[in-house]
């Protein structure tokens, strides 16, 4: 009888051990996220700049682009000139593509710390 009862409160300290091993995996996998998002939240302003550095080109004449606010710029969008719009909707996409695939992998890598202890922190 005692011997079963011990059999008992090694599976107990073993589940323990194992759901406190998931916890932590978990938490540092958000922990990561959080330090992560807060990195590229400090980037967008710089990534903004570049973006603008890349619409600014005569070639590519995106619509509704100011240079710099002022609509009669030259290097603002014209009319009378023809538009690449695919290149224009994929710099106008880059950020938020960006954004939303470090989201999806940060979600998806703290989930699965939740499921498996073997997640190779």
């Amino acid at each position: 009888m005692l011997n079963k009862l011990s059999k008992i409160s090694r599976r107990q300290k073993c589940r323990e051990q194992k759901m406190n091993k998931r916890g932590q995996v978990m938490m540092i996998n958000l922990l990561f996220l959080l330090m992560t998002c807060a990195t590229l939240i400090a980037l967008i302003p710089q990534f903004n700049i570049l973006l603008n550095l890349a619409q600014e080109s005569s070639y590519l004449n995106c619509q509704g682009y100011r240079y710099q606010g002022d609509v009669n710029s030259s290097r603002s969008y014209n009319d009378s000139l023809p538009s690449n719009t695919l290149a224009c909707l994929s710099i106008d996409l880059y950020l938020p593509y960006i954004v939303m695939a470090v989201l999806i992998a940060g979600v998806s890598r703290v989930i699965m710390g939740r499921i498996t202890t073997d997640s190779g922190i």
